[in-house]
């Protein structure tokens, strides 16, 4: 499954669980939103910037999400350095503002495989959440620490 299927079933699962979009990205398609580093982190134009795969949020809380078409650690990396060192505050603060965000949740989304979710288990404290997505399009919670989603 490609990283474009798994991102479109999982927008389509969040707007029919009454989340709200905000942003989305498919790869190389150019649509998603670059967030900027702090200024005070901030050395080139570009520099450092991420375009999140999917920003949703509703009732307070927000969901950022990475989506892969395979396990791949260095996204755990990424959303733990994210998650940890408020290197992107700011910009997060802008795209969100008018949404009264009072958590931002970071999780991977993929397709549901059982050697994805062996390697995704050795890494889930990185992450807020895991979802799945399987060859008809269902998505599954595998893991979500703070019952972002109920």
């Amino acid at each position: 499954m490609t990283e474009e299927r798994v991102t479109k079933h999982i927008l389509n699962w969040l707007e029919s669980n009454n989340w709200t979009l905000v942003c989305y990205d498919f790869p190389q398609s150019g649509t998603g939103i670059l967030l900027h580093p702090n200024e005070a982190i901030k050395t080139e134009k570009n520099k450092g910037g991420i375009i999140p795969d999917i920003i949703a949020v509703k009732q307070h809380k927000a969901v950022f999400f990475e989506n892969k078409n395979r396990f791949y650690k260095a996204d755990f990396d990424k959303l733990k350095e994210i998650k940890t060192n408020d290197k992107y505050s700011e910009a997060l603060s802008t795209l969100l503002k008018g949404h009264e965000v009072r958590a931002i949740y970071y999780g991977i989304g993929m397709p549901h495989t059982s050697k994805n979710i062996d390697k995704a288990r050795e890494h889930l404290a990185q992450i807020d959440f895991l979802v799945v997505v399987d060859n008809e399009g269902q998505v599954a919670i595998t893991y979500d620490n703070s019952d972002i989603f109920k």
